[in-house]
């Protein structure tokens, strides 16, 4: 029997809620998010995220290698399709030569907990409001 489309979309503002949290927690700890692009990166603060990112977009750049640099984990969350994929194994591995502990959990566990409904790290702006509305 298939669970009420109602209580899916509770449960995944609730799975957003918790993923914010943990998120938050790891950037007191000294870690930082990497993203594809800015869309992503306001996105992810438009969930409640408050912690330091990153976008790929800038890697490239010295004065963000630096700001990397100064981060000892970094959490990939690259958009959910075969290109974020790609891009998260990429990065991944240049990451882990550099001498970074590497989480792509949150970005598996996001993929899972959105059964495919969306694909882009920039879509989750639209859950912003509720989870800021979610009691727990």
């Amino acid at each position: 029997m298939e669970r009420n489309p109602d209580r899916r979309f509770t449960d995944f503002v609730e799975f957003l809620r918790e993923l914010v949290t943990e998120l938050n927690y790891l950037s007191k700890e000294g870690g930082i998010v990497l993203v594809e692009g800015k869309r992503d990166a306001a996105a992810i603060r438009k969930v409640g995220y408050d912690g330091p990112f990153l976008s790929i977009s800038t890697i490239k750049k010295h004065d963000s290698r630096e700001k990397l640099a100064t981060h000892r984990r970094v959490v990939i969350l690259t958009d959910l399709d075969r290109e974020g994929g790609s891009l998260a194994t990429k990065y991944s591995k240049i990451l882990k030569h550099d001498g970074h502990l590497i989480s792509l959990t949150e970005r598996k566990r996001l993929l899972r907990a959105s059964r495919g409904v969306f694909r882009h790290i920039e879509n989750l702006k639209r859950f912003g409001h509720l989870v800021d509305a979610y009691e727990t």
